[in-house]
């Protein structure tokens, strides 16, 4: 029961103040079912509330919302059994009130009840709403990739994302953890009813939380033992980690500087690195990368860029719900003045590294042709687009090189 009433108040809590909902929820026993509430309710949030919406007079607002919306997301998208779906979420509403539970309870019986009807209801809705993408994305998703292709893509998003590890060399991967289908020589999967921390070697730092998607930004870096290395939006510091691998046995003049301008998520990126061993290795810089980048000149630049997040839908269900094209404008232009910021210190002959968790052609490709317009003496040496599919996220990266 508590595990629904941290994912209620998770739930209300992001929509009032925006607070990501899994920072909102307390460690504890309940926390990965809370958790797997949150994202199943966040994963089809839009069609979650159509169908409550066809319960109710009219959608009430914060913590009763939330309940609502949680029941309803046991009920269709997890396997709870019905009958403990419903008692514990009305438990879980009591706190709000006796009217909010009396409500709670009346609702998700009728979802019960007209649970076909409903769904055939729900059936023909526009598609943007069917498949829980907002409309303006869906609609762009349309346009680039087709009807079939959008579809694809919100299948893609709509299944719940597997955890996956890369083993920091020399390290093997933790027991039990079988090999990622996308790539299974250099990422292993979080075994079902496992956490991170319980494997062994997590303490030791013997592999970081990383998707397959991402070991293209690391392959077309290309770091190696001897060379300046900067990775300029550094944290949550799982891609810190595997440079910092690569540089091993450190001979002199190889040097690794993270740099990361959120004190919030600069705490995260020293408990990667000293988890991982590598917290007296890599020097870590607190700066405006835009602004005030740090000195060079560096041989490899990686820059994985603040984006929106599109690539990475499923595993951040919250993020699709924040998707605006204003969202995105923003986005674009900071990319830009993080990549003019940054050509110039990087070494002649060095590479930059561009890459994001997008799938969005302003991001990716058409931020390179226009950062190369901009920049004569860069040439693309080559890029890689990924499309997210149920078993690995989106991403893209772009190696450049200067003259």
């Amino acid at each position: 029961m508590s595990a629904r009433r941290d994912a209620i108040f998770a739930l209300a809590l992001w929509r009032a103040r925006g607070v990501p909902p899994a920072q909102a929820l307390p460690p504890g026993p309940g926390h990965a079912f809370a958790l797997e509430l949150l994202g199943a309710t966040l994963r089809h949030l839009a069609s979650l509330e159509w169908v409550v919406g066809r319960c109710v007079r009219r959608l009430p607002e914060g913590d009763l919302r939330a309940a609502l919306l949680v029941g309803a997301a046991q009920l269709l998208h997890l396997r709870v059994p019905p009958h403990a779906a419903l008692h514990e979420t009305v438990e879980a509403a009591k706190p709000i009130g006796p009217a909010a539970a009396r409500l709670v309870n009346a609702v998700l019986r009728r979802i019960l009840r007209e649970r076909d009807a409903l769904l055939a209801a729900l059936a023909r809705q526009p598609e943007w709403l069917r498949h829980d993408v907002p409309a303006a994305l869906w609609a762009r998703w349309v346009r680039a990739h087709g009807p079939a292709g959008a579809r694809a893509l919100a299948e893609a998003i709509a299944a719940a994302p597997r955890v996956s590890l890369a083993p920091l060399p020399p390290n093997p991967p933790p027991p039990g953890c079988g090999p990622h289908p996308d790539c299974p020589d250099r990422f292993f999967l979080l075994p079902h009813g496992q956490t991170l921390a319980a494997l062994p070697g997590y303490a030791e730092g013997a592999f970081v939380a990383q998707d397959p998607a991402t070991r293209h930004a690391i392959d077309l870096l290309d770091a190696r033992p001897g060379l300046r290395v900067l990775d300029a939006c550094a944290a949550p510091g799982g891609k810190t980690a595997q440079i910092a691998a690569r540089l091993a046995p450190w001979p002199e003049g190889t040097a690794l500087v993270a740099n990361e301008p959120d004190p919030e998520r600069v705490r995260t990126l020293r408990d990667t690195l000293a988890r991982c061993r590598l917290l007296d290795r890599v020097e870590i810089l607190t700066r405006d990368a835009a602004a005030d980048p740090p000195e060079g000149p560096f041989d490899r630049i990686l820059l994985d860029a603040p984006c929106s997040n599109t690539g990475v839908l499923g595993r951040r269900a919250d993020a699709r719900w924040a998707w605006t094209p204003k969202r995105l404008a923003r986005a674009v232009a900071l990319q830009a003045r993080l990549l003019d910021a940054l050509a110039p210190r990087l070494a002649p002959g060095g590479l930059l590294v561009y890459s994001t968790c997008s799938i969005e052609p302003e991001e990716n490709d058409a931020q390179v042709r226009a950062f190369l317009g901009r920049h004569p003496g860069f040439a693309l040496l080559g890029d890689h687009l990924t499309l997210p599919t149920p078993t690995h996220d989106g991403s893209y990266a772009a190696a450049l090189r200067k003259a």
